[in-house]
């Protein structure tokens, strides 16, 4: 059966696999993490907690990044997502023992939380490469586009599962039952992995250095204009407007009036549906101008789209901002990895996603604690407000005068054979 332009990618069976062990992967991790910050704040009544939480599971995107990277450069790709697979599913397994035995602290959460973020920050750079290598350039953007679908995507899943239990999460909390699932979803995830054929490996012979190995990706993205400025524009969206996992616990609970987890997993929905929408949507783009008009509004509907939340105290508006949220981080995030990946070349692609990923996660890790800390004293909304706004200045100028930006946003980004030297 034809497949219609957005899906192009999935014409190819490694891809179809990978893309399934990413999304049940993602929705296992979100499960666990949504969860847990509930039963945090539940727990302690403290938003810095909940930040210290999402600070322990977001930390090894700083930490263990580039180790990940230079491992997917010189290890069989596959193999390595699988075993890190396997060590994400063992840490919710462990979670699920102690939950059962009635022994499940804060600090067995944060600390199985960075392990599972250890296995997870690696699996990232493998999973970008893999799926670079298994479709044709001329469907890459379609394929690294319904790839990202599936990070913030995946909570459609997670959170799904979490309203269709309808549990409440709230005094006398067990959440035992969504770790059971998280567990469920990441062992699929394996599987779906082991059946990828694809062997890929970006450097067959290894003759540097751990640490020569992370000093050459580091050289490479800030010598290279044309990927450096894309990964120093996401560090600041990442910074500013995507660090919001550790307040929207409290904002549910003081602004919206929850009592439990359901507004939280229905705003988590909605952030995800919107990302599975404005993917599917970017996934269809072809030409040059339409991703460059794409990367200027989706810039600026994610300065506003957290004012916005920030701003409203209604449920309704509330769900149509992280609507917002979720179409306008996740395709802006989609673009601006596909431009990285085009500009690099398959030697480099492993540690390249690693330093992405590093300025992503890591920068969200202490961003996170930070607000959650800032939570507790300013509010969730005048934090959603300010950092929106803050982003909107900062996209603002740098697209008025970098000129690698200000080509790309009208149509006219040049895809480069790049030259490891």
């Amino acid at each position: 059966m034809a497949l219609p332009p957005h899906l192009a990618a999935f014409r190819n069976r490694d891809f179809r696999y990978i893309w399934g062990a990413n999304a049940l992967g993602g929705a296992s991790t979100w499960t666990f993490l949504i969860a847990s910050q509930w039963y945090v704040l539940s727990e302690s009544d403290k938003s810095v907690l909940v930040g210290l939480f999402t600070f322990a599971s977001m930390l090894p995107y700083l930490l263990v990044s580039p180790i990940g990277g230079i491992l997917a450069d010189r290890t069989e790709r596959k193999k390595l997502t699988a075993i890190t697979q396997a060590g994400i599913t063992i840490s919710i397994v462990v979670t699920v023992l102690l939950s059962l035995f009635g022994v499940l602290n804060l600090w067995h959460l944060c600390i199985l939380a960075f392990a599972a973020g250890c296995f997870r920050s690696t699996q990232e750079s493998a999973l970008v490469a893999l799926v670079t290598n298994v479709v044709p350039e001329k469907t890459l953007l379609n394929a690294i586009t319904l790839n990202s679908a599936t990070r913030h995507g995946s909570r459609v899943i997670g959170m799904g599962l979490l309203l269709m239990t309808r549990v409440p999460l709230g005094e006398g909390l067990d959440i035992t039952q969504f770790l059971l699932a998280s567990s469920l979803l990441g062992s699929i995830s394996l599987i779906l992995i082991v059946r990828v054929q694809k062997r890929s490996t970006g450097e067959s012979l290894p003759e540097t250095g751990l640490l020569r190995g992370m000093i050459d990706g580091v050289k490479f993205i800030y010598t290279k204009h044309e990927v450096g400025i894309f990964i120093i524009l996401v560090a600041f969206h990442c910074a500013l407007v995507m660090s919001f996992d550790s307040i929207l616990p409290v904002l549910t609970r003081d602004t919206l009036g929850s009592e439990d987890e359901f507004l939280l997993a229905l705003l988590v929905l909605s952030f995800g549906c919107g990302a599975a929408v404005g993917t599917f949507l970017l996934a269809g783009i072809r030409s040059e101008t339409g991703k460059g008009r794409l990367l200027l509004l989706t810039g600026i509907v994610s300065s506003l789209s957290p004012i916005a939340l920030g701003l409203s105290s209604d449920i309704s508006i509330s769900f149509f901002a992280s609507f917002l949220m979720g179409a306008s981080q996740s395709m802006f995030m989609a673009l601006t990895i596909t431009y990285v990946q085009l500009a690099t070349p398959d030697q480099f692609r492993g540690r390249v996603s690693s330093l992405y990923i590093l300025h992503a996660g890591g920068i969200m890790a202490f961003s996170n604690l930070g607000y959650g800390e800032l939570a507790d004293t300013f509010t969730a909304p005048i934090i959603l407000v300010i950092t929106g706004g803050l982003f909107l200045i900062v996209f603002s100028s740098i697209g008025i005068w970098d000129k690698v930006l200000k080509s790309t946003i009208k149509g006219k980004y040049q895809i480069l054979t790049a030259d490891p030297d």
